[in-house]
């Protein structure tokens, strides 16, 4: 929402900020200017006199980036004989309450550990289940002993090599008596015929049957689903949030998290998306100072900034829905404009 306020020569205008506003320009009435410099000043919270800018004819007027929040004490006033127009934007008074940024985090976290679970529980079971299945046919291929304690004679099959395998010609071997292929599905032929190559080896009359090879018991988990577990994803690092904000944090910081309510302080550099232009910047001083959630900012950074850290960095990337929407804040910022800001979070408290 638009703000204007006209200084006139002699006059200072005081106030204790009820709405929270920003000043983005200062503008030189020719009408009334002559050939001497016009200063801008501000008193700031009883504080000494700033000088916000001079203008005279050949610099009619100066870009400014001041941001004043509810309950401040200012005054504003010139030094000359003519008047100075001040022009900017209202930053809001939307109170409603919105999900902060880290209760949308830990929503998605939990349905991510849920469809983690069933997958591993659905990749357990078909393990299992070809494990039983190998066991299955290993052991009736075991050959039978006759009564008088030699095994029977043994039929020469022919072992069908792997697909990955190197060589060309299939091995013949004396192989134990194979199950009938309509017994098993050609999954369970393919398991079989590499277990058995694996574990048997042709042997002399008479020798003792190869022993069965150890399987796990049904039920226990295996090792890779160990391993699935131990190295569950972490939450990643951009994501995109109800409203179309999209959230990339560019370095977690190590002090304290911000919540809503908090006073917090930040650096910034604000950019249109669609150009790369800077329209807005802080990087010097104390730092940006407003308190989160409650309204006295765009949207975009009351959910954007809600979860971070101090000390920590995070990408913007804002749609006009959830920052100035199709007025925009003319005239750094067009209508219906998606701004991209890298904050850094200074200090909270």
């Amino acid at each position: 929402m638009f703000w204007g306020l006209i200084i006139e020569p002699g006059k200072k205008y005081s106030q204790t900020v009820d709405s929270s506003f920003h000043i983005s320009k200062a503008t030189l009435d020719l009408s009334s200017a002559n050939d001497e410099d016009i200063t801008l000043l501000l008193d700031y919270e009883g504080q000494q006199e700033y000088i916000l800018c001079h203008l005279n004819k050949s610099n009619k007027q100066e870009c400014l980036d001041l941001n004043f929040q509810a309950g401040d004490s200012i005054s504003l006033f010139s030094h000359g004989q003519a008047s100075i127009h001040l022009s900017g934007y209202l930053l809001g008074d939307d109170d409603d309450d919105e999900m902060t940024l880290g209760d949308m985090m830990e929503e998605e976290e939990e349905d991510d550990d849920e469809e983690e679970d069933e997958d591993v529980d659905e990749e357990m079971d078909i393990k299992d289940l070809r494990a039983s299945l190998v066991a299955k046919a290993v052991k009736r291929a075991q050959p039978e002993k006759s009564k008088d304690g030699k095994a029977q004679k043994k039929a020469k099959v022919e072992i069908e090599q792997e697909d990955d395998d190197d060589e060309d010609e299939a091995e013949e071997e004396e192989e134990p008596k194979q199950p009938s292929p309509k017994q098993l599905s050609k999954a369970q032929k393919k398991k079989e015929k590499k277990a058995l190559k694996q574990q048997q080896s042709p042997k002399p009359a008479g020798a003792a049957p190869a022993q069965q090879p150890q399987v796990k018991k049904e039920g226990a988990p295996p090792a890779a689903d160990k391993k699935t577990k131990a190295e569950a994803p972490k939450s990643p690092a951009k994501q995109t949030l109800p409203g179309g904000l999209v959230v990339e944090d560019l370095k977690v910081g190590s002090g304290p998290e911000s919540k809503k309510g908090d006073m917090v302080a930040v650096y910034y550099c604000g950019k249109l998306a669609k150009n790369g232009k800077q329209f807005d910047q802080t990087n010097k001083g104390p730092g940006f100072k407003f308190k989160l959630g409650q309204g006295r900012v765009i949207k975009g950074w009351d959910l954007g900034v809600a979860g971070m850290k101090v000390g920590g960095k995070r990408k913007l990337t804002i749609p006009a829905s959830l920052a100035y929407g199709a007025g925009g804040a003319p005239p750094q910022i067009p209508p219906h404009s998606t701004l991209v800001f890298d904050v850094e979070l200074k200090a909270l408290n």
